[in-house]
């Protein structure tokens, strides 16, 4: 699905987003009221490098309300650990779709969300304030990361900027999941990269995932025995230091790239490997 048909989906539907230009003709799209990024493009012409939950717009136009929790799909931050903010699977409202507001500066977007979990192994009540900053990326930025390439690229840098209010047990970290289109090859190295291929032409695309030194994989990438089901990318942050008093920052840097098969398999080859 391309940026205007995303769009064109969206906008009936009332549902708030921002689309900002990246790398020469591409670009990523915000949703705001569920605190994450739904769409990234190599260029407008291509198709989506993140995963977009097609049941979650259908149930949209047709009016579904489910009080359970709903994956738009895309890429978005999680508390952690699980066992602490995860029981049984089940993420808390307070922070997905949380209650995000949405302000600009200076070309970065902010998506901010203030809230209140239980850890439940801890049996505490954590207040929490985060704000993930959003950074649209243009070719000479990427090419700095990446090295010079003919691709069509496009992708966003992000701080993360946690704030544990008052005294807590925990040294709470943050999961960064995205998630890639289903059938997407995934390798993981000094970066996670998918790797999917655009039906029976030789072009395919590549979505890149990479974190501050002393970030962890959070697990192996899940990898779905369904055919339309999508392929995550989770990293896991360090912990806090002992003198952050509650404070955690944290950096991501997220790219797409589009072309011929080959081509994208060789800078894939490059992007795991390299430090």
């Amino acid at each position: 699905m391309s940026p205007e048909e995303l769009v064109h989906t969206l906008t009936p539907l009332g549902i708030p987003h921002e689309v900002r230009q990246s790398g020469a003709d591409g670009a990523l799209l915000v949703l705001p009221d569920y605190g994450r990024v739904l769409g990234l493009w190599p260029h407008l012409r291509a198709e989506n490098a993140l995963w977009a939950n097609p049941e979650f717009v259908a149930s949209l136009q047709v009016g579904v309300k489910d009080d359970a929790w709903s994956n738009p799909g895309g890429d978005w931050v999680w508390l952690a650990p699980a066992e602490e903010f995860l029981p049984d699977g089940v993420v808390s409202p307070a922070v997905d779709p949380g209650r995000f507001t949405l302000s600009a500066d200076r070309g970065t977007l902010c998506l901010s969300n203030r809230g209140e979990v239980l850890a439940r192994r801890s049996e505490t009540a954590v207040r929490f304030r985060l704000t993930r900053r959003l950074r649209p990326l243009f070719e000479p930025d990427i090419d700095e990361v990446c090295g010079p390439t003919w691709l069509r690229r496009a992708g966003w840098e992000e701080e993360m900027d946690l704030q544990v209010e008052g005294r807590c047990p925990v040294a709470v970290q943050l999961w960064s999941i995205t998630q890639a289109p289903p059938g997407s090859e995934v390798r993981t190295g000094s970066r996670s990269v998918a790797c999917v291929e655009e039906g029976d032409s030789d072009r395919a695309r590549l979505l890149v995932k990479t974190a501050d030194a002393g970030s962890a994989t959070a697990g192996p990438p899940v990898i779905p025995a369904g055919r339309s089901a999508p392929v995550e990318l989770r990293f896991l942050s360090p912990p806090p230091g002992p003198s952050a008093r509650g404070r955690l920052r944290w950096k991501t840097t997220t790219l797409a790239f589009s072309g011929r098969s080959p081509e994208i398999r060789q800078i894939a080859e490059r992007m795991v490997y390299s430090e």
